[in-house]
């Protein structure tokens, strides 16, 4: 059931109760619910005392008028829970011994009449009669409750409060006993009720409760929420628990006895007396309810306060023992004293059956006051306040709690060489559900230095604006604001690479997945976020270990904080292409043709970039080696090579054209050849028939046979000569120039005939084969060939065709020219542009220091693990005019990706000698605020306001972020507030 039915099913009998406790008390007063009122919150304290009171001293009553424990008995049970522990405990036997046994006669329930006449009428009538034994058996049960003083081990431990023993009889038509001859015991159940007693106290002959809520202490957080309520919820509880035993075997007693079917055994007609009312009127005197009856008392003098006083409590309680008195009566009329379940179990059913219904209304009364509190609240802010209005508020609170340029900011950056150059894309990392941007605490450094890994042999280095991220997440009751996942959008005829990874060293950077984005691609990657615990969690789960395990559990936590560091590179590729080309800065700008071109050739065909690159060799003598000259120069080369590229890819067409043709002839062959041996067939068997039929000699018949076997095989193996002869044609014509995994291939001119293999196979195909009908083959297309090699090799050697073709002609050795240009930096940076060794920041300690200052000032702050989620999503255009797809990316396609950008960036630095002067890295750090419970049952319940904790917490985040105090990062209008919260951190 949940809450809200439970509440307005409690407030039903509320108003039911109300409405009878009107007609106890004075008709001067004017009794109201705490909500219809006007009220204070110490007033809350009250009602809960008050309730309390009344609950326990309802139970001294019940177990005084149904278990007979009057007030000497109390005293001395009092004396027994100062030195040990008092128990109440109910224990059951059950026993059957046979009686006798007995037999009868039983009629038939049908008879047969017969009538006849002889002279006269007469009748006669016949019954059937059977004898039947019946065995009558003895069922006693003997049931009491008792007072134990610890185990009850000796006479004196045993305080005896009931007893009862009753038997009935039992038939049966077998000779087995019906029931266990003995069930010792059939059950037993007991409570401490060692709480209960020490909150009781002797008063003008009587005894009352002393229940009182320590405001003052720092575990007391709501007056539903405080050691001493939950020291009475757990009595309360166990209480229930023997309850409800109890009276489930006390039922079962009953169901058994044919004598109390009738019997009305519900405990709703008796007044419930724990009620939670405020009243305005003065009370009456209080010795006029202590006339008659033995009441216990809620408490000397009454609170100032609305609550209910002590006069009208007992006036309650009263009420509540006349109306259990009435019952009683009842009870006495309806059952009867045979049987197993005689008055007196009945009498202790009813009462336990009350006790459960009072310790209900306790309950429920806890969870109205509870549940005002949060009616209150909701009605002061005017809805109730979710995980995303916390986060939404949390935002507009950074704007007033810190300096301008120490607010969170929104982790949306664009992609561009400088503020002159339009975005090339944007990066972010987005909250999920329109939430926009994540807000982060950003601190910057330009010129960082750092490096990582292309494979085992080639490490690339980048130096860049390097962003450090700090991000504070808020969890309620297991709940985030949203899901996060990383965006990155490339503008039409941009592009750029995005790496993610982790942070391992001062200058390492390991990236576990990298892409290239392009042409108006977006991609979205999930973000994973995983927890690690607390420095004081961890510290209190390895304060019992060995000191090994201890080494153990510090070192994999060691890694786990590491793990927090979540990277992001970003490298663009037009500034880097223009370093690698030799160009000058923005020539490739506007040449978005060109650029796509280049980045075909190095992705797609994994060209070498030198056989791009500019060179000053590569221009006419005294020519000027101007900016659009460099730019020429490429195009040219660019032009060249994509020429040779399509070339080769008809090559490779014909290449494939001429291999299905061979195949084709290859699978003629066979079939003439097995046609022909079909028709030798044939023919010997029709020689054998015509022999047969002309009756020649067998030996004249064997001679003719081995003729024509003789023939036969000549023929066999000049068709396998003819085959072979074939195939080594076919392989030496496919044995030519071609295309490997994208790369061109050279040629070699056949050393007796001075042409290509092609050419060869071309001469065999024409010749040979033409009484198989092969077409021949072009001479020409060994030409073509050829002169593609011849290209390849000119352009591989950076020199002009002329003199190529020259040095060919001579028969001399083409060697490739030495560059003469500006030097190429060999190594990561060059001094002039290294930033010093003190200026950089260690990165990879930051999740240390942030543990170290949540262990300081006794955060609950987790560190958090961001993990890319495995199935990504991306969204491209194939064309200007295309329509828009998108794909999933598994872990295939992510491996392939990766590879492709691998590749790139092996080309773009020339296997890691070429630094990326053009690369920004974010490193995002983060730590999740846990709360147990939702918003506004940590307001409520726990009385604790989750604004100051998490403000307490970004305060550690962002000191420690950017290396400052706190006091140096707030607003002067909130230093006082905040220093007054949380003084040691403005101090630190």
């Amino acid at each position: 059931m949940s809450l809200a039915l439970q509440m307005s099913e409690f407030e039903g009998r509320l108003q039911r109760a109300v409405q009878q406790a009107k007609l106890v008390l004075s008709s001067q007063k004017s009794l109201q619910l705490p909500n219809e009122t006007h009220h204070g919150y110490e007033d809350k304290f009250a009602l809960v005392e008050r309730v309390t009171q009344l609950t326990l001293a309802s139970q001294v009553n019940c177990f005084e008028a149904i278990l007979g424990l009057h007030k000497e008995k109390w005293m001395e049970v009092k004396r027994w829970a100062e030195r040990a522990e008092v128990s109440l405990r109910f224990t059951a036997e059950e026993r059957c011994s046979f009686l006798r046994e007995e037999t009868r006669e039983v009629e038939d329930a049908s008879r047969s009449v017969t009538e006849f006449s002889v002279g006269y009428a007469m009748g006669l009538t016949s019954k059937t009669v059977t004898k039947e034994t019946q065995f009558f058996w003895n069922f006693e049960v003997t049931y009491k409750v008792e007072l134990l003083r610890g185990v009850g081990a000796e006479a004196s431990d045993r305080l005896l409060l009931q007893s009862h023993s009753q038997s009935t009889e039992l038939k049966n038509k077998t000779k087995v006993s019906p029931r266990p001859a003995a069930n010792v015991p059939a059950h037993c159940e007991s409570v401490r009720i060692t709480e209960l007693l020490k909150l009781l106290e002797e008063h003008d002959g009587g005894l009352r409760p002393i229940f009182q809520i320590d405001r003052s202490s720092p575990k007391t957080k709501t007056p539903r929420r405080n050691a001493q309520t939950a020291a009475i919820a757990e009595y309360l509880e166990n209480l229930v628990r023997f309850f409800m035993s109890v009276t489930r075997y006390l039922e079962s007693l009953s169901r058994r006895d044919a004598f109390t079917s009738s019997a009305n055994l519900s405990a709703e007609t008796i007044f419930v007396p724990a009620l939670p009312l405020f009243a305005d009127a003065e009370d009456v005197d209080l010795q006029e309810v202590q006339e008659s009856g033995p009441l216990c008392l809620c408490n000397e003098t009454d609170r100032d306060g609305p609550v209910i006083s002590v006069a009208d409590g007992n006036r309650l309680l009263k009420e509540e023992m006349r109306t259990w008195l009435a019952k009683k009566e009842s009870l006495a009329e309806e059952v009867q004293d045979r049987g197993v379940f005689t008055p007196g179990a009945a009498f202790l059913l009813v009462g336990l059956l009350h006790c459960l219904e009072v310790v209900k209304q306790w309950c429920g009364s806890l969870n109205f006051v509870e549940q005002m509190l949060q009616d209150q609240l909701v009605a002061a802010i005017g809805k109730e306040v979710t995980v995303v209005d916390f986060a939404h508020y949390m935002r507009f609170h950074y704007r007033k709690l810190f300096r301008e340029a120490f607010q969170p900011t929104a982790f949306s950056f664009p992609v561009r060489r400088d503020p002159r150059h339009s975005p090339e894309g944007t990066l972010s990392i987005e909250e999920k559900g329109g939430a926009g941007p994540l807000c982060s605490i950003c601190s910057s450094r330009e010129g960082q230095s750092m490096s990582f890994p292309l494979n085992a042999s080639t490490k690339v280095s980048f130096t860049g604006n390097v962003h450090l991220h700090a991000w504070l997440a808020h969890e309620f009751a297991g709940q985030r604001s949203s899901s996060l996942s990383l965006l990155s959008r490339a503008q039409q005829f941009s592009c750029f690479m995005v790496l993610v990874g982790r942070v391992t060293s001062a200058t390492e950077f390991d990236p576990k997945y990298a892409i290239l984005l392009q042409n108006k691609d977006e991609l979205e990657i999930p973000l994973d976020l995983s927890t690690i615990p607390t420095p004081q969690e961890f510290k209190d789960a390895i304060e019992s270990l060995s000191p090994e395990q201890q080494a153990f559990a510090k070192a994999f936590r060691a890694m786990q904080l590491e793990s927090t560091l979540f990277g992001i590179v970003v490298v663009q590729i037009k500034p880097q292409l223009e370093q690698l080309l030799n160009l000058p800065v923005d020539s490739l700008t506007k040449e978005i043709k060109l650029t796509q071109e280049i980045l075909q050739l190095f992705v797609k065909f994994q060209i070498p970039s030198d056989l791009l690159s500019f060179s000053p060799d590569l221009l006419q003598p005294q020519e000027a080696a101007t900016p659009c000259k460099r730019l020429e120069v490429v195009q040219a080369q660019v032009k060249e090579m994509t020429s040779m590229i399509e070339g080769e890819k008809v090559q490779e067409l014909q290449v494939r054209k001429a291999e299905e043709e061979l195949k084709q002839a290859e699978q003629l062959k066979k079939q003439k050849i097995s046609e022909e041996m079909q028709r030798v067939k044939d023919q010997v068997t029709n020689n054998i028939n015509a022999i047969q039929l002309r009756g020649e000699s067998l030996d004249s018949l064997m001679q003719k046979s081995h003729d024509l076997s003789s023939t036969s095989k000549h023929f066999y193996k000049a068709a396998t000569a003819c085959s072979t002869r074939g195939m080594r044609g076919s392989r030496r014509a496919l044995g030519g120039g071609g295309m490997s995994g994208g790369a061109p291939r050279s040629f070699r001119p056949s050393v007796k005939t001075g042409l290509a293999p092609a050419d060869a196979s071309a001469r065999f195909l024409g010749g040979a084969d033409d009484r198989l009908g092969h077409g021949s083959f072009e001479p020409s297309v060994a030409t073509n060939i050829a002169g593609a090699a011849e290209r390849f090799r000119t352009m591989s050697s950076c020199v002009s065709g002329e003199e190529m073709i020259t040095r060919i002609e001579d028969g001399s050795q083409v060697e490739a020219p030495v560059e003469t240009g500006q030097p190429v930096p060999v190594g990561p940076v060059g001094e002039s542009e290294m930033v010093s060794k003190s200026s950089q920041r260690d990165y990879s300690g930051v999740p240390k220091e942030l543990d170290a200052q949540f262990e300081r000032f006794g955060s609950s702050l987790r560190p958090t693990i961001i993990t890319p989620g495995s199935s990504w999503s991306k969204r491209s255009q194939p064309g200007v005019l295309g329509a828009r797809k998108a794909e999933t990316l598994k872990a295939e396609e992510q491996k392939r990706e990766k590879d492709s950008a691998f590749d790139l960036l092996d080309a773009l630095t020339r296997s890691g000698a070429l630094p990326l002067s053009h690369a920004e890295m974010h490193i995002v750090v983060a730590a999740t605020q846990i709360f147990e419970k939702t918003v506004m049952e940590t307001v409520i319940q726990e009385n604790t306001n989750p604004i100051a904790e998490v403000e307490r917490s970004s305060l550690v985040i962002v000191s420690t972020i950017h290396e400052r105090p706190a006091r140096a990062l707030i607003q002067d209008a909130c230093r006082m507030r905040v220093a007054a919260g949380c003084s040691e951190l403005m101090d630190g």
